[in-house]
């Protein structure tokens, strides 16, 4: 993959713009439910740009009501590394996906501009609420150091859950994933199978498989998932082939 300089360029100044310093909280729902596909995992089955796009526009809402300039199509394509004669029109595409499922809607800025206004990823037309009982925050140096425009929407997805599964965590080999949880992030199993590829192949996750039960007939083999951190606050290896 070309270095993607303009891609680079735009994307520093949203983040510029932004006045943010750490994380980017997305509300539980967005990761994680019981009752039905989470944000996140239905964002990137239908298409991993809305699923980009979305978390973009999210991090450069920084405080309530959550809203945001209205940019130009052109510009969010550029910004998330979209080719010039096609990205204007499928991030076009995208934002009007966001608005028909009430995760964004236009609203009038302060300054008598157009803006865009956040909502709740329920797509019950709420406001955001990022910072209530339960969230998850993703590390600002996704976008700062361009890890958004690196990983798959796919990759991400996994990367928002693995940040769920271990919050609070403090086990050197990362936490354990049973059945039912793993259900609750709504992603297939071959999707966290290429993601969890992608993330160990960019030096993102370490996976330790390890024996589970308190007996030989309740042994089971399980992996540990532990998040590395660290490689974020570097910028990707651009010229290193993502995963087959």
């Amino acid at each position: 993959m070309d270095v993607p300089s303009e891609a680079i360029e735009a994307l520093n100044r949203a983040t510029d713009r932004s006045k943010r310093k750490t994380s980017v909280n997305f509300p539980i729902e967005y990761v994680k439910r019981g009752d039905a596909t989470p944000t996140a995992a239905w964002l990137v089955q239908s298409n991993e740009l809305r699923l980009k796009l979305h978390m973009t526009l999210a991090m450069q809402a920084t405080k309530a009501p959550h809203t945001l300039p209205d940019r130009p199509t052109r510009y969010l394509a550029q910004s998330l590394n979209l080719p010039e004669n096609t990205g204007p029109r499928r991030a076009n595409d995208a934002k009007k996906w966001l608005q028909e499922k009430k995760l964004v809607t236009t609203t009038q800025l302060t300054n008598g501009k157009t803006g865009l206004l956040l909502l709740h990823p329920d797509g019950s037309g709420n406001e955001w609420d990022g910072n209530g009982p339960r969230w998850v925050g993703v590390p600002f140096t996704l976008w700062t150091n361009m890890w958004i425009l690196r990983l798959s929407g796919r990759a991400i997805a996994v990367f928002m859950a693995l940040l769920e599964l271990n919050g609070g965590s403090t086990h050197p080999q990362g936490e354990l994933m049973d059945g039912h949880r793993k259900k609750q992030y709504g992603l297939s199993d071959d999707t966290w199978t290429r993601a969890t590829q992608e993330l160990k192949h960019f030096g993102l996750l370490r996976m330790t498989e390890v024996k589970w039960g308190d007996d030989d007939y309740q042994v089971r083999k399980r992996k540990r998932y532990l998040l590395l951190r660290d490689a974020l606050e570097t910028t990707p290896d651009w010229a290193k082939d993502a995963p087959r």
